[in-house]
């Protein structure tokens, strides 16, 4: 019997298969809600630990404390309440319950520190920038609720044009 030798490529292309034909995936953005729970969230977190590691160097910042489980206490409920935002933005979905409870917690946190710091003068004025940041929040979830309502009329587009 004859040996023959291929020393040639075959004339055929190879054809790819169905997973090799197919586009790359269209990289997903996280919509408005989801970025602003995701950032409010790491915000309350970390805003919520900082007494409970470090309640010498928060009193230093934010003024002394009569008594030091109160500033520990609304940590903990600032860091439970952050790591269920950011649970959801990480998520990307961002039920009407956490939505609501994102900005009734930064409405409350900056009339609190508003009226304390501010008006009434009992607590530090750092307690200020905070309540601006909590309004800036606030902001964040209105202009994120309006760009989906934004989002929603606008027609679908063509996932291949």
């Amino acid at each position: 019997m004859a040996e023959t030798q291929i020393d040639q490529a075959s004339a055929r292309p190879i054809r790819p298969g169905p997973h090799e034909a197919k586009p790359p995936p269209a990289r997903r953005r996280r919509p408005p809600a989801a970025r602003v729970a995701l950032i409010h969230g790491a915000y309350l977190v970390g805003g919520g630990l900082w007494p409970i590691l470090d309640l010498r160097s928060f009193m230093m910042a934010t003024g002394p404390k009569v008594e030091g489980w109160l500033p520990k206490g609304v940590g903990a409920c600032m860091a439970n309440i952050g790591a269920a935002l950011a649970a959801a933005g990480v998520r990307g979905k961002v039920a009407r319950e956490l939505r609501i409870l994102g900005v009734t917690t930064a409405l409350s946190f900056a009339a609190m520190d508003f009226w304390y710091a501010g008006v009434r003068r009992r607590i530090s004025r750092v307690y200020l920038f905070n309540g601006v940041a909590q309004l800036g929040f606030a902001a964040a979830w209105a202009f994120a609720e309006w760009r989906e309502s934004q989002d929603g009329r606008r027609p679908l587009e063509a996932a291949f044009a």
